[in-house]
């Protein structure tokens, strides 16, 4: 896409390593405030026993799948797509752990133009629709009767907390400060916020579901905040990537110096970590939409 705000390169660069996800993940399990799994919340009220062929857009390494175990039609067939090939024999291996057969085709979403519609009768986007929000149409043309989308999205302010010390490191040392950093632009291409407006016009029926949540660091847990950020670093300073690569390390001390000042003054560290969950059929709810 010529509008792209973050690179296949840039995409790699943060999620290639499954590892660091799963550190990650267990870092944001760790020290958020809301203790429910937000997949759980997605599939709490869902019948998914009839369901025989799943697409997980953007599916990394089975993040969302773990959850499904047990609920598909046994001979379900589990179908993700993503950029990264790192991802192929971890999902693959995450498929066969919840007892089901799975296929992985390493390459863009927009593959699924050439898929038959009526296809699948779940579509999942965990944490990625942001990335390709132009997919929803032919996710509504691939869904069969009876299918469900599910999306589980970021908040436009999510790690709002983070993007601060980033700009203002920015501006301490000298660099150019863009008037919106491209990891908010990202958030804004489908978050918790526009996702009803984006997804209406292609459902019969879209239900948000809100998931407010933060992290919160301790002062004797700061290192894991860094690390966090150090691994989130291709999204949430790309513009010193891009354009000030000699000054990485000197933006990654200033961000540690604030993250300390930060605890020092208020006792923790703070990201807003709000999320939201959108089940979509095509199927009005009776009496029309809500």
């Amino acid at each position: 896409m010529k509008d792209e705000i973050y690179t296949p390169g840039d995409i790699r660069r943060t999620y290639e390593n499954v590892h660091d996800l799963l550190v990650t993940k267990h870092i944001i399990k760790t020290y958020s405030t809301n203790r429910r799994d937000i997949r759980d919340i997605a599939l709490r009220h869902l019948d998914l026993s009839s369901v025989r062929s799943v697409l997980d857009l953007g599916c990394g390494y089975g993040f969302f799948i773990e959850k499904l175990k047990g609920l598909l039609d046994p001979e379900a067939l589990i179908t993700g797509i993503d950029l990264v090939d790192n991802y192929e024999h971890a999902y693959l291996d995450t498929v066969s752990a919840i007892n089901y057969r799975g296929s992985f085709i390493r390459g863009s979403v927009d593959l699924a133009r050439g898929m038959a519609s009526g296809s699948y009768g779940l579509v999942l986007s965990s944490y990625s629709l942001y990335f390709f929000p132009h997919i929803v149409p032919q996710v509504a043309r691939l869904l069969a009767p009876g299918g469900i989308f599910i999306a589980i999205t970021h908040s436009e302010h999510s790690l709002e907390e983070a993007i601060s010390f980033v700009r203002g490191c920015m501006s301490k040392l000298r660099i150019e400060v863009p008037g919106q950093t491209a990891l908010c632009r990202l958030f804004a291409a489908f978050s918790v916020e526009n996702g009803l407006e984006l997804l209406g016009p292609w459902f019969g029926n879209v239900e948000r579901i809100a998931y407010k949540n933060s992290m919160v660091f301790g002062a004797e847990h700061l290192e894991d905040c860094i690390y966090y950020l150090e691994k989130k670093r291709a999204l949430i300073y790309k513009e010193v990537m891009d354009r000030h690569p000699g000054r990485i390390i000197d933006i990654e001390k200033c961000i540690s110096a604030k993250v300390f000042d930060c605890a020092k003054t208020n006792g923790s560290v703070a990201f807003n970590k709000d999320d939201g969950v959108f089940i979509c059929t095509m199927e009005a709810p009776a009496g029309g939409r809500p």
